[in-house]
């Protein structure tokens, strides 16, 4: 297995987790951390562009070195769908509801 496969996975998982989080700051929902904590919208807004801004960069960096393959975005869809799949089942422990 090649590393960068790694690194495209990684780079799904961000998007996927920053996803919710973007949506939730922006719709001024309060939201449970995974570690049990209530987190203010601006908090989650904040993290879902950092989240954002590290999978960009981590692209940018990526496709600088030519390693984008079709391989690689099997692996970048699935870290973006497995990240998807865990808020989506699990979404009952982070809502304030």
């Amino acid at each position: 297995m090649h590393l960068y496969f790694i690194w495209y996975f990684l780079i799904g998982g961000l998007l996927g987790n920053g996803m919710p989080h973007f949506i939730w700051g922006l719709s001024d929902t309060i939201a449970r951390s995974p570690f049990g904590k209530q987190t203010k919208p601006k908090i989650n807004l904040s993290w879902g562009l950092s989240n954002f801004i590290a999978a960009t960069l981590l692209s940018l960096w990526q496709i600088n070195d030519k390693t984008f393959t079709g391989s690689a975005l099997i692996m970048l869809l699935i870290g973006f769908w497995l990240m998807v799949a865990q808020f989506g089942f699990g979404i009952k422990r982070f809502l304030n509801q």
